[in-house]
C-alpha cells in the first residue's frame, strides 16, 4: 500500500481528536508552502514508507490553523511548520521541525518509537474505495480487457487488499469467483477453480457475474455517498 492511501486531511481539532483516536500509531505532518516542506516532505514518505501501520495525517497551513493550534493545545508542542509529531496510542513520543526532518534526526527517531513488528495496514477509506474494481469491471464489460487479464488483474488486487479490506467489502468483491479459501486464497488456485467450474458448465458465464456485481458495487457507491452526507449533517 502506497503512502498516499493511508493520509487523512486533518483540518479542523475534531479532525485531529477522531484521527488520534482511531490509530494506534499516527503521525501529524503541518505542511506549507515553503521549499523546507517539500524536502521534509520527501524525508517522511522515504522513511514511513515501509511502515503501513502508521496513519498519516496532514495539516495544510495555513488554511487549517485550528487543527494546528489544537494540535499544540493537546500536545504542549509549539507549532513549526513544516513540523512531524509522532503518536503512539494519541501520545506524542517525539517531534521534529523544520530542517531537522531530515534523515539524520528522522531515522534513528522512527527505528526508536515504532515497534519492532509491523502491525496491520491502516487505509483511508476516502481515498482506497471501490473505484479499482469498478473501473475494471468496466473494462472487462466494455470487452477492452480478455477474460485471463481481467481474472488476474482483479484476483491481484483483492489479494493484496485482503488483510484491511472490511468484512463487508471482502465479501462483495470475493463473490464474483469460487473460492473456498477467503481472505488465505491465492489467485492461482482461484483462477483454476474458475477454469474448471467453467469447463464443467458448472458455472455461470463471468461476464454475466461481472455485470451484476458492477451493478452491486454502483448500489455500494450509492449507499457509501448517502451515509457520508447524513455523517456530516
Amino acid at each position: 500500500m502506497s503512502l498516499r492511501e493511508r493520509v487523512f486531511s486533518l483540518k479542523t481539532p475534531e479532525d485531529v481528536d477522531a484521527f488520534l483516536e482511531r490509530y494506534e500509531l499516527a503521525a501529524i505532518f503541518k505542511a506549507s508552502t515553503s521549499d523546507k516542506t517539500l524536502e521534509a516532505m520527501q524525508y517522511v514518505q522515504k522513511y514511513l514508507e515501509p511502515r503501513p501501520d502508521v496513519a498519516i495525517g496532514i495539516i495544510r497551513i495555513p488554511e487549517d490553523r485550528p487543527a494546528s493550534n489544537h494540535v499544540e493545545a493537546r500536545t504542549g508542542i509549539q507549532h513549526q511548520s513544516p513540523q512531524l509529531i509522532v503518536f503512539r496510542q494519541a501520545r506524542p513520543l517525539f517531534d521534529l521541525d523544520n530542517w531537522k526532518i531530515n534523515p539524520e534526526h528522522l531515522e534513528p527517531l522512527l527505528l526508536q518509537a515504532l515497534p519492532v513488528q509491523v502491525g496491520r495496514p491502516v487505509h483511508n477509506p476516502a481515498v482506497v474505495g471501490l473505484h479499482f474494481y469498478r473501473d475494471l469491471l468496466d473494462r472487462f464489460i466494455a470487452g477492452a480487457l480478455s477474460e485471463e487479464r481481467f481474472q488476474w488483474g482483479y484476483l491481484d488486487r483483492l489479494k493484496k487488499e485482503a488483510d484491511w479490506r472490511s468484512d463487508e467489502d471482502f465479501s462483495l468483491l470475493n463473490s464474483l469467483f469460487p473460492n473456498p479459501d477467503g481472505r488465505a486464497f491465492t489467485p492461482g488456485k482461484v483462477v483454476a477453480l474458475e477454469f474448471q467450474a467453467q469447463l464443467a458448465g458448472k458455472a455461470e458465464p463471468l461476464l454475466e457475474r461481472a455485470r451484476r456485481l458492477r451493478d452491486r458495487l454502483e448500489q455500494a457507491g450509492r449507499t457509501s455517498g448517502l451515509e457520508a452526507m447524513q455523517g456530516e449533517v
